[in-house]
């Protein structure tokens, strides 16, 4: 009985045995299946593994990039219109799959410095933003941050004021200087003319201009004294630079002051200024508002006021038949914005470097690139009172 006991045990143990054994065998083929099935399947699994890499690398180098632009003043129509043109020029990138984020910020309009934007500029460089886009309040002033900003490998892109060539990558340029200064010369000699001036009957000219730190102002009275010498614009000059050049800055009651001033020199004769141009977007409606408020206003038919600024800040002016301010001159604002946002992205992504001499985009197709690395917008705008409705900005 005993050994019948044993024998069943030890069959039982064998069953068992055998059983284990195959299960084992099953596992081992299961497990040199997945292991063939893996091999099978490498060459997916590598080349998943190579997508999800590329994917990766795709996603780095189209990592949300954060763009920051620093316009000269917040809250003034001309730098408003840039902001939107820059705000657009980013939604089109997150629009076509190309993350970006905008840093938007500036001095207010009655703060406007250097040393505003050196601080501004010091909070985005220690965040390492990957571009910054500036309009220079002062050229010369603000050139070690950009440096020190390009030294930690941020791109930057100056728009409407430049700085030194070896603290930007690029300019986006409104329009080419020359330009500039025959659109505002075209404007006043226009209406000078229709008003009896010419080479019988000369007229001294005025500039109202933001400081003699700004670069682009600078330029533009530059380019305007070399026309002056020519035959078409001989009848116009500016008799006087000391007294006849103004410097009111970005404070706008000095600026309404100043312009009051010149246009209480304003009249017929030869120790009076019949033509006052402004370069700034708060000079010219400062002539325009200082005419309508003047005590004692100079005749109309016998001077001419013009210069830059938005449709929108001088449409009352121009309209108003008693006002002598009769034409602006400018160009697209928003576009501007929007060039300058794309250049600092093409940048940063390394689509365009410092050699290239053109640069594409959706909205504004090629801009050339010309030598110093200016990015050219385009052509002056010169607006009246039949197109100035035409005008959003």
């Amino acid at each position: 009985m005993k050994n019948r006991t044993h024998i069943a045990k030890l069959v039982s143990l064998l069953l068992t045995l055998a059983l284990l054994s195959a299960m084992m065998t099953g596992c081992a083929s299961k497990s040199a299946t997945t292991k063939t099935e893996t091999t099978k399947s490498a060459s997916g699994s590598e080349t998943t593994a190579a997508a999800s890499s590329d994917t990766t690398t795709a996603a780095a180098s189209a990592k949300k990039l954060k763009i920051a632009v620093l316009p000269k003043m917040k809250g003034e129509n001309y730098w408003d219109a840039c902001s939107t043109g820059a705000q657009e020029a980013i939604d089109e990138l997150n629009k076509n799959g190309y993350p970006v984020d905008l840093l938007y910020d500036g001095p207010p309009q009655d703060q406007t410095s250097n040393q505003k934007q050196v601080d501004i500029l010091e909070g985005w460089i220690a965040q390492g933003v990957d571009a910054i886009v500036i309009g220079c309040v002062d050229s010369a002033a603000i050139v070690p941050t950009l440096q020190k900003a390009m030294s930690k490998g941020i791109k930057v892109v100056t728009f409407d004021t430049d700085s030194s060539k070896d603290s930007r990558d690029f300019f986006v340029n409104q329009c080419a200087v020359n330009d500039i200064a025959k659109g505002l010369l075209d404007s006043a000699s226009k209406e000078l003319k229709q008003k009896g001036y010419g080479p019988g009957k000369p007229a001294n000219l005025a500039i109202v201009a933001a400081s003699k730190t700004e670069s682009n102002h600078q330029a533009w009275l530059a380019a305007i004294k070399e026309l002056l010498k020519t035959d078409e614009y001989s009848y116009m000059s500016i008799k006087n630079e000391d007294t006849d050049v103004y410097y009111p800055g970005s404070d706008e009651t000095e600026c309404q002051s100043q312009c009051a001033t010149l246009i209480s020199r304003m009249g017929e004769g030869s120790d009076k200024i019949q033509c006052a141009i402004s370069f700034t977007s708060m000079g010219t409606p400062a002539l325009g508002s200082a005419y309508e408020s003047a005590a004692n206003k100079p005749d109309k038919n016998t001077i001419v006021l013009t210069g830059l600024a938005t449709p929108n800040a001088l449409k009352s002016y121009i309209k108003n038949a008693d006002d002598p301010l009769n034409t602006g001159v400018l160009w697209s604002c928003s576009d501007l914005g929007y060039l300058a946002v794309m250049t600092a992205y093409q940048l940063a992504t390394g689509k365009i470097d410092k050699t290239a001499t053109e640069i594409k985009t959706d909205r504004l197709g090629t801009s050339k690139i010309e030598d110093g690395g200016q990015v050219i917008l385009g052509n002056v705008l010169i607006f009246d009172a039949s197109s100035v409705d035409k005008y959003n900005y």
